[in-house]
């Protein structure tokens, strides 16, 4: 059976067309990504990033016919929007259908920025203000600043994807403040994987992104060292002696 080292359950917007490929780029062997499509989002309003919590509940009935080790509700803006407590129930929800540890992009979020220590951050969205508000209030609430905030401002999510890893890069470079301790870059459609290292480099400072960050709790949460060499500092830790966590035991077999 493929997945014989670990089974991903991938939750996804229906209009995501980056997250799933970037999983499935950078998995190693013996780990295996199964993806279920959670019905709406594209216009990424307040309404639809609500009605998305609802829809992920049959998006993981399906992934969970494959047991997974664990499970990826793969958007950001979908687990930040309504605050910590709403990001913690969607996880819990998720957790109790699939019988295995759900981690949310918000929640990988806020815990990789306080792995690191970081209190002071720059981010790049492609949000529109009302997203952008929120996505400052739930830092906030986890005790993070936002310094400095950019944003390629399009309502449309599908399009999100349309916009090229060096626009990514550019952005990051313009928005970048001395007293950030990190940059952040949000939403699992914008393809942020491949220039994640090149800004390391060039900024001198530790760069995620929300695909980034959810492959790390994922990681970590199945005690798989995935050798990810190529896609930042953060999971290049994942390889460090020590780094991981003693795995999750898997909710169906308790």
């Amino acid at each position: 059976m493929y997945g014989w080292r670990g089974r991903i359950g991938l939750l996804v917007p229906s209009i995501n067309t980056t997250m799933e490929t970037e999983f499935w780029r950078i998995a190693p062997a013996g780990v295996s990504v199964h993806t279920a499509r959670i019905a709406g989002g594209r216009h990424g309003t307040p309404e639809e990033l609500r009605s998305m919590e609802h829809a992920s509940k049959q998006a993981a009935q399906e992934v969970a016919m494959v047991e997974p080790d664990v499970v990826v509700y793969g958007c950001t803006s979908g687990s930040f929007f309504e605050g910590p407590a709403w990001n913690k129930k969607i996880s819990e929800q998720l957790t109790e259908i699939t019988k295995a540890p759900t981690v949310t992009t918000a929640g990988a979020m806020a815990a990789c920025l306080a792995a690191g220590g970081h209190q002071k951050v720059d981010v790049v969205t492609p949000y529109v203000d009302v997203t952008n508000e929120r996505l400052k209030h739930f830092l906030k609430a986890h005790g993070i600043e936002v310094v400095k905030l950019g944003t390629f401002d399009m309502l449309d999510m599908f399009d999100h994807a349309r916009i090229q890893p060096e626009e990514i890069y550019a952005k990051v470079k313009q928005i970048t403040t001395p007293d950030s301790e990190a940059v952040f870059i949000a939403c699992t459609q914008l393809r942020a994987l491949e220039v994640i290292d090149m800004l390391e480099r060039d900024l001198g400072k530790p760069v995620y992104s929300a695909v980034q960050a959810s492959a790390w709790q994922a990681y970590e949460a199945m005690n798989v060292d995935p050798k990810i060499l190529d896609c930042g500092s953060l999971l290049r830790k994942l390889s460090e002696p020590g780094a991981r966590k003693e795995a999750v035991k898997k909710l169906r077999s308790a």
